[in-house]
């Protein structure tokens, strides 16, 4: 067991001091930091609009400094005219009643702040509808029943094992932006720490290092010890996340841009959602993917052929990743399969389960089906690794692959 801890902190302390993993980890901070730094000088720098509305009527200037982020304050004709000259006010509204439809005019002056005209809008059209009340004796109620718009009610359902399910329209976004994150980290882990699984294997066949090795550590504490470290670098990475997160968060909240998407997702809907399954099907498809790593870095003879050891990777992510987005599409009868099929079904059946698309008893079937092939993927990589490891012949994976069981069957 000593062993085995040398090696997961020798291939830990390797790669968490390199250069290339911290950028890994420090670049999406950076990148999130310039973001939310941007909207926040962007909304500290933005004054609110001065509004300067010629009427005498102040219950109409309220109105329209209610429903606008302008700042309305009444003026006379001449003072709107002397104040948007002299860069006071950065509009003038102006109203004509002289005909019998209400008109308004606005006046914004160039390089001024920028006046939202949808409020001032609307509260012209209440306006305007007042005055054609009064021309045509109609009474509050008269109008309020006129002006009152249809209602659409709309809902959402979905069907689990033939019963009709209520779903709230909320919950359905929520979900699909949870079943895209999914996709997305499960594609960036897979590919980022499987090549470097693969590339560390590789580089110590290109430098035959590993007859020295293996006479003092056997192939099976090899292999165990650099997967644990390769699983240790990735906890460090997400624990660093939600490190920051936690200690960003008091900022966070407050920032409108962060407040603006809070208040448009309900996220209590999170809760109609299997959190324990997303984590496991998320650690099963890593780890498949970091074995799969380990036995095609281990088949190819140094470390220029790295690109041929993530090649399968690649591929098999690249599945997961298109079934996942099809599964947001609809539960077509390929996607329910591959949902059960080992590598992309990590990747498959936690969207569908987000979805609504399948059962929590579906998934865990799915989960139990990943977690056997990972055990009995891990036992034939194993010897695969043993056996291939010191194994320097060149010719391509499919024909090392070959040589390597050809040569266990004859032990």
């Amino acid at each position: 067991m000593n062993k085995f801890w040398v090696v997961t902190k020798q291939v830990y302390k390797k790669n968490v001091c390199s250069g290339s993993w911290l950028f890994l980890v420090v670049s999406p901070i950076l990148l999130a930091a310039v973001i939310l730094g941007l909207g926040t000088l962007i909304d500290n720098s933005a004054k609110d609009a001065k509004l300067a509305v010629v009427s005498p009527n102040v219950a109409l200037v309220k109105q329209i400094d209610k429903a606008t982020d302008a700042k309305a304050t009444a003026y006379t004709q001449t003072r709107a005219n002397r104040a948007l000259r002299n860069e006071k006010v950065d509009g003038v509204l102006t109203f004509d009643s002289s005909q019998k439809q209400l008109t308004a005019h606005l006046t914004t002056r160039v390089g001024g702040q920028t006046i939202e005209t949808t409020g001032i809008t609307a509260v012209l059209n209440q306006l305007s509808m007042q005055l054609k009340a009064q021309q045509l004796h109609l009474s509050g109620t008269q109008l309020a029943g006129l002006l009152a718009p249809a209602k659409l009610k709309t809902s959402s359902v979905a069907f689990k094992d033939g019963k009709r399910v209520n779903k709230d329209a909320s919950t359905d976004s929520v979900n699909r932006g949870i079943a895209i994150a999914i996709t997305v980290l499960m594609m960036i882990f897979m590919m980022v720490y499987g090549s470097m699984l693969a590339q560390e294997i590789a580089t110590e066949k290109g430098s035959r290092i590993m007859e020295m090795l293996l006479s003092s550590v056997s192939a099976t504490t090899q292999f165990f010890g650099k997967l644990s470290g390769i699983l240790l670098l990735l906890l460090t990475q997400i624990g660093v996340y939600v490190v920051a997160a936690g200690i960003a968060w008091p900022l966070l909240r407050n920032q409108a841009m962060v407040k603006s998407v809070l208040d448009s997702v309900d996220l209590s809907a999170l809760l109609s959602i299997n959190g324990v399954q997303i984590i496991l099907f998320f650690l099963i498809g890593t780890l498949s993917y970091a074995v799969l790593a380990a036995l095609t870095g281990s088949l190819v003879a140094n470390q220029e052929q790295v690109q041929q050891a993530v090649a399968p990777l690649s591929i098999l992510g690249m599945l997961g990743y298109f079934g996942a987005l099809m599964a947001q599409a609809g539960d077509m009868p390929v996607i329910k399969i591959a949902s059960y099929v080992p590598f992309v079904s990590s990747s498959i059946m936690p969207v569908r389960a987000t979805m609504g698309f399948t059962t929590a008893g579906q998934a865990w079937i799915a989960l139990a089906i990943a977690t056997v092939f990972l055990g009995l993927f891990t036992w034939f990589t194993v010897r695969v690794y043993k056996a291939n490891v010191l194994v320097y012949k060149e010719g391509g994976l499919v024909k090392a692959l070959k040589s390597t069981l050809t040569f266990m069957k004859a032990q």
